[in-house]
């Protein structure tokens, strides 16, 4: 296994319609849920949960945000701890590729490589029971 830091362009080559796809997501979200609002509709924040009853993977992720907004910082990690933790690990990835045109290389035997890939599985159905149980 190998972890390098190796030199690539500061702006990361993002395709334009993956970049249109975000934001006609956020923008539909956006009116969904001022329309609802203006409505006076209750417009679900969580498509998964009105449908299953049950908290989706993501769960918690809103009012989490919300929280570390308003500076409880431990109190919006709780609300998702893994999703919380890979969007941490995302900015600091992000932030040291524009600053300074670096990123993180992990190289991996094929077999380490499936072992990697089974505990991202197992930490995110433990972090869905963890959601399921103690976010509301």
């Amino acid at each position: 296994m190998g972890i390098e830091l190796v030199r690539v362009p500061k702006r990361p080559p993002w395709p334009l319609w993956a970049v249109a796809v975000v934001l006609l997501w956020l923008w539909l979200g956006a009116m969904a849920f001022f329309l609802g609002r203006r409505a006076g509709l209750d417009v679900p924040a969580c498509m998964f949960k009105k449908i299953t009853g049950v908290s989706c993977p993501t769960c918690g992720f809103t009012r989490g945000a919300l929280c570390i907004l308003r500076g409880h910082v431990l109190a919006g990690w709780l609300h998702n701890p893994l999703l919380f933790t890979l969007l941490g690990i995302w900015v600091g990835v992000t932030l040291l590729r524009v600053v300074a045109g670096r990123a993180v290389r992990c190289k991996l035997k094929p077999s380490r490589r499936r072992l990697a890939l089974a505990m991202l599985a197992a930490l995110f159905l433990v972090n869905w029971a963890y959601v399921i149980a103690c976010v509301r």
